[in-house]
């Protein structure tokens, strides 16, 4: 039985592979839409997605590649004072123009060079998802 499940392995691998390239694609398209709302990729900027703020801080910027986080910001709303605050994840997203695809890592998988094609998955889909609700739930694509 051992033998059968290493024969289909590294055509699995190649599925996992080819999915995760249509998320980096998804990720690409969707992205873009809310770059759109940024007049000055050069220096940290807050888009608005129905109520939502969401901090842009580029990392580094080429003709072809963009680095950069987001940070979601939230409002405090157990004061009455009207503050906000955000979490910073550890996720670095690499926006390659070129190929046309946003890929995006963990600090851990951007300093080591291997990591699992699983955790890519999840990790890819996560923001895939987020920036989905984030766009499709905005009030001016209604």
């Amino acid at each position: 039985m051992d033998i059968s499940v290493n024969k289909y392995r590294s055509s699995y691998k190649l599925l996992n592979f080819n999915h995760l390239m249509q998320i980096y694609e998804k990720n690409y398209q969707l992205f873009m839409i809310a770059l759109e709302f940024i007049a000055d990729q050069q220096k940290t900027s807050t888009i608005l997605l129905k109520n939502n703020l969401v901090l842009y801080e580029p990392i580094s910027i080429s003709r072809y590649t963009q680095i950069f986080r987001l940070h979601h910001k939230f409002k405090n709303q157990a004061n009455s004072v009207q503050t906000s605050y955000s979490l910073k994840p550890h996720l670095i997203y690499t926006l390659y123009r070129d190929a046309k695809l946003l890929e995006v890592k963990t600090l851990r998988e951007s300093r080591e060079f291997h990591s699992e094609i699983d955790n890519k998955i999840a990790i890819n889909l996560s923001v895939y998802n987020w920036l989905k609700y984030m766009i499709e739930k905005n009030d001016i694509y209604q």
